[in-house]
């Protein structure tokens, strides 16, 4: 696999490459399926709490055929951060078979932070399966409630929120 990791902190865990980003900067990260019959996943948490630019760039490239690769990179943003992730799922022309999922899901918890996803597909070849999904939104206030009414602070409820949000401590 190759990589590109400026400022990008990385563990791997199973199978699962990992990623976290904290800080104000430009990222990039490359998932290259060159190997037959192979299967990668990666999975990104944003943690955009200082104000700044961050800028995510994703690639998931299959370069041979019958390679599965899975994306997915959840974040928040908060005190007026600004976040853009951009992510491309780019399967060359020879690489048959090949199987790729790229998801982008971005809470922001104020009104003065912004946040962007714009997935992307490159497909060379008829013969695959590729999709992708964004999303950028806010915490429900109709979770916030429901947490109310079982004695659960406003603030106690957002942190809840978001840990299950981001699946991570």
């Amino acid at each position: 696999m190759k990589k590109r990791t400026q400022g990008i902190k990385n563990t791997r865990t199973q199978d699962v490459e990992r990623f976290l980003v904290t800080e104000p900067g430009k990222y990039e990260y490359e998932v290259i399926m060159d190997e037959l019959n192979s299967e990668k996943d990666l999975l990104g948490i944003i943690k955009a709490e200082t104000e700044g630019d961050y800028e995510i760039n994703l690639l998931s490239r299959h370069e041979v055929g019958k390679t599965k690769c899975r994306v997915e990179v959840k974040g928040i943003v908060s005190n007026g951060a600004r976040v853009k992730v951009k992510g491309r799922v780019k399967i060359d022309e020879g690489a048959i078979g090949s199987d790729s999922f790229l998801a982008m899901k971005l809470l922001m918890l104020d009104n003065k932070s912004l946040a962007v996803a714009e997935p992307e597909l490159e497909i060379e070849n008829n013969e695959v399966k590729a999709s992708h999904s964004a999303s950028v939104g806010r915490i429900d206030e109709e979770q916030l409630f429901y947490l109310a009414t079982r004695g659960v602070s406003k603030s106690e409820a957002e942190k809840l929120i978001i840990k299950g949000f981001l699946g991570v401590e």
